[in-house]
């Protein structure tokens, strides 16, 4: 991890950038060509290299605020919280692709705490100890699972899934901003489960330690909408247990989007929590769903949809 610069100079340079965020050309890129898009995000300086096709300008925006966090960030906390997943998600791909023997490069994302090219090979040498215990035991455990006789993607999916909460949990400070948006998400990942499954008892198979709900309080969706409606009326789940109740009978991509973006809106709603660590992780979240968008935005475009339907589309609050 790199020596953590004062965190004034970092508070000053992140007001820097925040000048060049997106913000409402967003919303206005959703009412133009596809041609007139690219040019608004190009005069914006959005991937820095106006030669690049709309996807390498995404990825290289991407390198950058990847770089960005393990110049600046605050804290090792932080550090984590943003990049480990990384590695759990890296792990996954790698290890379903030597299942599949296919190749790994389209499944993968940005690098973590550690190179993908260096978890491909600690995978194949049968050394994953260095990954961290969590990690470790998820790859042994998958490679197990696909070569038995009932492989499993979904199950496969959750073990790195439950994995990565595992590890979050046990290096996070219990009483840090990290923490708080670690149980968030453990919460919100198990109220999706409990609404997506058709009982109590499914629902658990997929339960992932972590969080602040019990079983027993998120088993109440099961008691009709009124109730589930009732039971998180005076929750700080409240509008995501709405957002749940409305999706039920079409699917949850809704939910799903809310729960992608679930960082950025919990800064937004909780301006007391802007200062030190608060301050960097909303701009990085604010980058990062903006660069979420702006591949929605471009791939609606291509597909002809209207502006209010691709609006739709776009995580968080723009």
């Amino acid at each position: 991890m790199s020596k953590r610069k004062d965190s004034a100079y970092v508070s000053g340079v992140i007001a820097v950038k925040e000048k060049k965020l997106l913000k409402d050309k967003l919303a206005k890129m959703c009412s133009m060509s596809g041609e007139e898009a690219l040019r608004l995000l190009l005069d914006s300086g959005f991937g820095g290299d106006p030669s690049l096709d709309i996807e390498d300008l995404i990825l290289a925006d991407e390198r950058e605020i990847d770089a960005f966090i393990r110049e600046y960030a605050p804290t090792d906390e932080v550090e984590e919280y943003l990049l480990s997943p990384r590695d759990f998600h890296n792990a996954k791909a790698i290890v379903k692709a030597r299942y599949l023997n296919t190749d790994p490069k389209p499944m993968l994302g940005g690098d973590g705490k550690f190179d993908h090219e260096e978890i491909a090979r600690l995978i194949e040498a049968g050394n994953t100890e260095k990954l961290g215990k969590e990690l470790s035991a998820a790859i042994k455990e998958a490679q197990t699972i696909l070569e038995g006789e009932n492989p499993s993607g979904a199950e496969v999916g959750f073990l790195f899934d439950k994995a990565q909460f595992a590890y979050l949990s046990r290096v996070l400070k219990k009483f840090g901003v990290c923490r708080k948006l670690l149980v968030r998400r453990v919460d919100m990942t198990n109220l999706l489960t409990y609404f997506r499954a058709e009982n109590a008892e499914e629902a658990e198979k997929f339960f992932v330690d972590g969080g602040s709900l019990t079983k027993e309080k998120l088993a109440s969706v099961y008691g009709g909408e009124d109730a589930a409606l009732k039971a998180f009326e005076k929750t700080d789940y409240n509008p995501f247990v709405k957002k749940l109740v409305a999706s039920s009978g079409g699917g949850f991509m809704e939910a799903e989007r809310m729960l992608e973006s679930f960082e950025t809106d919990f800064f937004a709603e909780k301006p007391y929590e802007l200062s030190g660590q608060g301050t960097f992780l909303y701009y990085i979240f604010r980058r990062r769903v903006e660069n979420e968008n702006v591949r929605v935005v471009f791939v609606c475009l291509r597909a002809g949809l209207n502006e209010a339907e691709i609006k739709k589309r776009l995580r968080g609050k723009i």
